[in-house]
């Protein structure tokens, strides 16, 4: 190996190792809790957003986004435009009340909010249903970090496709028994400080090298598409109904998503939970366009590769020296792993608090768990043949369409029954599957008359059973 690859890979490995000890810190933590409810972890502010922030980054920052930016141009930046609108919304009215109902409902997961005051075997089937959608629409989740993670370690080190997804996959799984949901929120907030540097970094590079040839830049843009610089191509209208549908797809991820809400149930209080909205957004918001940005520059500097998707890696190693790239390839994983990290403890509670815990009251530590996920999710992805941006974008805004509506609803004490819960979960979903199988996910993200469909179905189940004479179970 050259020595300016054995100094990427120390860099790259003394991040491993930060990770690797920030988890076994959380576990040594955790220890000194004698309870299962989040509210007991008393995260401060700093924890909940950066940890929460970097859970969402995900694999589609440092490569979704970048290829998104190279492909589209400008019009791309619109997707994080209007994800600001739906976490304004959401972080308006949501975080204080999850964590206030989940310290009074001692909630392990955020199936046990969805399901507080109603009758147990009410509360059976709702679990079944919301951990069996948890667990089918996080494996696609995860399945896309696992598929990212690949592409990192086979541009960055020159891995096969075997090694390199087995080898990424087995760090996250073994990292994430160790540590545990405390290892992971301190893994997280770790890798969301090496984020915020790797992308200033990233985007301060790409920006050199392009006014150092400024000439070749604006050839290249020129000729990848004559709307690569116009950020509304289509008008107005049209772009404020996109953003609509991904702010709808923002507002969904922050309450149907149990690796985010984790986050928010653990805060110490309502009041340091709801303080922590400008870290979250802040955080989500610069990397996210920077990122973007980045491909967008990057389009005037490389403009025939391949992958545009593996981009960001790619740029580093051809025109970076081995420090650069070293910190760049460390990036890359804090943010993939982070994300991974979370889905796998979120799952794994799934799996324990509530589908276990419905056949034994105990039921295995969370370790083997993690284990048995990671490897079935791993041989799933090494059969997939998706790009990152589906498998993120679809499982987000199908499991939101099911699990926000729910939320809601129990949080702001709207009318419910048991059985107009299960409608509001099954509606949902299936109304956000159709409109994606017919196309209209390009038009307005699917999540947004998931939501709506979801409501209104609680509603009219309500009403029916008002009608009826049938006593409301609260």
């Amino acid at each position: 190996m050259r020595r300016a690859d054995d100094l990427s890979v120390l860099i790259f490995l003394f991040t491993l190792a930060a990770t690797f000890f920030v988890s076994f810190l959380g576990r040594a933590h955790a220890r000194k809790l004698n309870s299962n409810a989040l509210a007991d972890q008393k995260l401060s502010k700093w924890l909940v957003g950066l940890s929460a922030g970097a859970t969402g980054n995900s694999a589609f920052i440092v490569t979704g986004a970048v290829g998104l930016g190279y492909t589209l141009g400008m019009p791309s930046l619109l997707l994080p435009f209007g994800w600001l609108f739906g976490d304004i919304a959401f972080w308006t009215f949501f975080p204080d009340k999850i964590n206030r109902l989940g310290a009074e409902t001692k909630a392990a997961t955020l199936t046990d909010v969805i399901v507080s005051g109603l009758a147990p075997s009410m509360r059976r089937r709702i679990k079944l249903l919301a951990g069996t959608l948890i667990l089918l629409c996080l494996t696609g989740y995860i399945c896309g970090q696992w598929i990212a993670g690949q592409k990192f370690l086979e541009g960055a080190f020159g891995f096969s496709h075997l090694l390199s997804l087995v080898l990424f996959a087995a760090l996250i799984v073994l990292y994430t028994g160790i540590g545990g949901f405390r290892g992971s929120v301190y893994a997280d907030t770790l890798q969301a400080v090496i984020r915020i540097f790797g992308t200033s970094l990233a985007l301060a590079a790409v920006i050199f090298v392009a006014t150092r040839h400024p000439a070749a830049f604006w050839q290249n843009t020129a000729q990848a598409s004559p709307t690569f610089f116009n950020l509304m191509p289509h008008g107005v209208l049209a772009a404020t109904i996109f953003m609509s549908g991904f702010a709808a797809a923002a507002f969904g991820f922050g309450l149907g998503q149990p690796q985010m809400t984790s986050r928010y149930l653990a805060g110490r209080s309502p009041r340091e939970t709801r303080s922590a909205w400008w870290i979250f957004i802040g955080f989500i918001q610069f990397t996210w366009i920077a990122m973007t940005m980045f491909g967008i520059v990057l389009r005037g500097i490389m403009p025939a590769i391949a992958d545009p998707e593996a981009g960001l890696s790619l740029f580093f190693r051809t025109d970076m020296g081995p420090i650069l790239t070293g910190l760049i390839v460390a990036d890359i994983f804090a943010t993939i792993a982070a994300t991974s990290n979370s889905l796998l403890v979120a799952m794994a509670q799934t799996v324990k608090f509530d589908l276990i815990a419905m056949v034994t009251r105990r039921g295995p530590p969370l370790w083997p768990i993690v284990l048995v996920l990671g490897i079935a999710s791993m041989a799933i992805s090494a059969k997939l043949d998706r790009s990152v941006v589906t498998l993120v974008l679809s499982s987000i805004s199908l499991l939101g369409a099911a699990l926000a509506p729910a939320v809601m609803i129990r949080v702001l004490g709207w009318r419910r029954t048991g059985g107009s819960v299960i409608a509001a979960i099954i509606i949902g979903f299936i109304t956000a599957a159709l409109w994606k199988f017919f196309g209209l996910g390009a038009v307005l993200n699917e999540a947004a008359p998931g939501i709506a469909a979801g409501l209104a179905g609680n509603f009219v189940a309500v009403a029916a059973l008002r009608r009826e004479g049938t006593a409301l179970a609260e």
